[in-house]
């Protein structure tokens, strides 16, 4: 029996997965990193956390890893896909929460940064108000730092198109 090729977004999402855990395991200290982490959910059910750290005190992060591309989405499926990504997230940290007790700063990491600010704000809103922190890949510290800060200048809640422009 011929099996079909896989796809390429999927072999690009598992490559951004391996790459994301590989520097992970590569930038903090040994053993506290743990990719591909079973967690038993509250329901009964197993899942699977991309990275989780435990060693930090009295809280654990728990870190998931998605290759979804922002810019390739139709408007209207943006926040119908980020309330997927949210649900999932919370049933490891309502896991980690009522089933281990532990308290849980929770994390999502993108490849790139929309185009578009204002659907970069809009993903950056749906997850900050769900108390998960979004990481977009591409952008540095710096660039972060840069773009919030023009946000806080201009009053808008995201950056003019010509400042995302020099970011990037």
């Amino acid at each position: 029996m011929r099996t079909s090729p896989e796809p390429e977004r999927l072999r690009r999402g598992k490559q951004f997965h391996r790459t994301i855990q590989q520097e992970w395991l590569r930038t903090t200290k040994d053993g506290q990193a743990r990719p591909e982490r079973s967690i038993r959910k509250v329901n009964g059910r197993n899942g699977r956390v991309d990275i989780l750290v435990e060693e930090l005190g009295d809280f654990v992060a728990l870190v998931e890893i998605k290759a979804t591309d922002w810019n390739r989405m139709a408007e209207g499926n943006v926040p119908r896909n980020a309330r997927r990504h949210i649900r999932q997230l919370w049933t490891y940290i309502d896991a980690a929460l009522e089933l281990e007790g532990q308290q849980v700063c929770p994390g999502i990491i993108f490849p790139t940064r929309p185009r578009d600010p204002r659907r970069t704000d809009l993903i950056e809103k749906l997850f900050n108000d769900e108390g998960i922190q979004v990481v977009w890949h591409d952008e540095s510290i710096d660039a972060l730092k840069n773009r919030k800060a023009s946000q806080s200048d201009s009053g808008h809640s995201w950056p003019t198109s010509a400042s995302a422009e020099r970011e990037r």
